[in-house]
């Protein structure tokens, strides 16, 4: 175990923030840190006011300082800073533990030892806004984790691949965390429903969740999740296998800013589910279906020159699942405005989808840049010639194993869409 000192002034805290850490692997786009006032000493050490000297940078209003500090990036300039003065340490060492660096244990014991110290020289588990324990997965441990719970401004938590971690303490830990608005579970096998229910009874502001390989999450702790959290942007799914149709068509309906949903692998879902997001999820940009080998036609837009059903808001009921047709009989679906939004489609090894759903597809959605249709073996050149009216908007397309796909299709392509950077064609026998 480390030695630390009782009392360290902050300047001896940079060796915990020379990295960078943290920036860029959000599952969502970051914000900037805004301060509303300078930090407050834990425990005043002087009974008068130190005297300084008058200079131009001590008459700078906190205010002033505040943002001009945050236009610093790098945390040895935040440190040098924080050296300055005492006024300027207040107002710099807010942004110096916004996101601490964590490289290794050491340091992460530090860490821990600090923020649960009784008398701090400031509160420093209140300036912590985000932790990324990728690095320091394999030794998290829930004594570790619990000793988080100071940290009640939290707001982007990453636990990626941390797989010691129980369901247990990080059940007990989340709530008090009420301003979290982005987890990484991704690799937590541990994660169960436990978590997922305390999630959405404490974290109303969550945004984001990654939920990537937590098998033991039910269906019936993610319709809480999604009663709960009504402004969710993000959520992956991903080898969810008994994943149902309830969940996906409750995120879709009362998450109207839903941007991005990863169902990669969800074998149980049906047609219903897709058309739910097909018809609510107005804002989506990345839609991400592969392996759920379910998915028929009917599953997506139909086709324009389909005409035995009145264009409308939704083809499906408004009530429960139990009370929804089967999915064999489902009309086609017809949208009352266009997916303008939607840029990434995935559909690999949907291997139900004619020529019809990618006509119905790149008609409901004129923008699309990334089109992965690997391993759908029954598109013929059809649906190669419905892609090729994306034009130069599209950037990327999987072919690869559709063996009914000739070269004069791709001769058209190619014509078309003259800012194409990618195509994968592996497997196909052109003739």
């Amino acid at each position: 175990m480390p030695q630390v000192n009782p009392h360290p002034p902050p300047s001896q805290l940079v060796s915990l923030f020379s990295g960078d850490e943290g920036r860029g692997n959000d599952i969502f786009d970051s914000d900037e840190l805004v301060l509303a006032s300078p930090a407050k000493w834990y425990y005043p050490r002087h009974p008068h006011p130190l005297t300084t000297p008058q200079t131009h940078a001590s008459r700078l209003s906190p205010g002033i300082l505040t943002n001009i500090l945050q236009y610093l990036s790098s945390p040895g300039d935040i440190y040098n800073a924080l050296l300055v003065s005492r006024s300027w340490c207040e107002c710099s060492v807010e942004l110096l533990w916004d996101r601490p660096s964590i490289p290794d244990l050491n340091t992460l014991i530090k860490i821990m030892e600090i923020i649960s110290r009784e008398e701090p020289t400031f509160t420093y588990a209140q300036f912590i806004r985000r932790l990324n324990f990728v690095r320091v997965g394999s030794d998290m441990s829930d004594g570790i984790f619990s000793r988080l719970a100071p940290c009640t401004r939290l707001e982007r938590l990453t636990l990626a691949g941390c797989s010691k971690l129980s369901d247990d303490v990080i059940a007990l830990t989340v709530p008090f965390f009420p301003n979290l608005f982005s987890i990484d579970l991704s690799g937590v096998e541990s994660v169960a429903d436990r978590t997922v229910f305390a999630l959405a009874n404490s974290c109303r502001k969550l945004q984001g969740v990654n939920l990537l390989d937590c098998r033991r999450v039910t269906s019936s702790s993610l319709c809480a999740l999604a009663d709960g959290c009504p402004v969710f942007r993000r959520i992956r799914l991903s080898g969810l296998v008994d994943l149902t149709d309830e969940p996906v068509s409750a995120l879709a309906m009362k998450s109207s800013l839903l941007l991005e949903i990863d169902l990669n692998g969800c074998k149980k879902l049906s047609d219903r589910a897709v058309r739910d997001i097909w018809t609510h999820s107005h804002n989506m940009r990345e839609l991400r279906l592969s392996h759920c080998v379910e998915l028929t036609n009917l599953a997506f837009p139909a086709p324009q020159n389909i005409h035995n059903l009145p264009p409308g808001p939704s083809s499906l009921p408004q009530s429960a699942d139990s009370t929804r047709q089967p999915a064999s009989d489902l009309p086609p679906l017809r949208l009352s405005h266009p997916f303008e939004h939607l840029r990434m489609l995935d559909l690999t090894s949907c291997s139900n989808i004619t020529d019809d759903a990618i006509e119905g597809i790149v008609a409901a959605s004129p923008r699309l840049r990334n089109l992965v249709l690997s391993k759908c073996r029954q598109l013929t050149d059809r649906a190669v010639e419905s892609i090729s009216l994306l034009g130069k908007r599209l950037h990327s397309l999987h072919l690869s194993h559709a063996y009914s796909i000739t070269d004069q299709s791709i001769k058209t392509l190619s014509r078309s869409c003259t800012r194409l950077r990618y195509i994968d064609l592996d497997g196909e026998y052109f003739y």
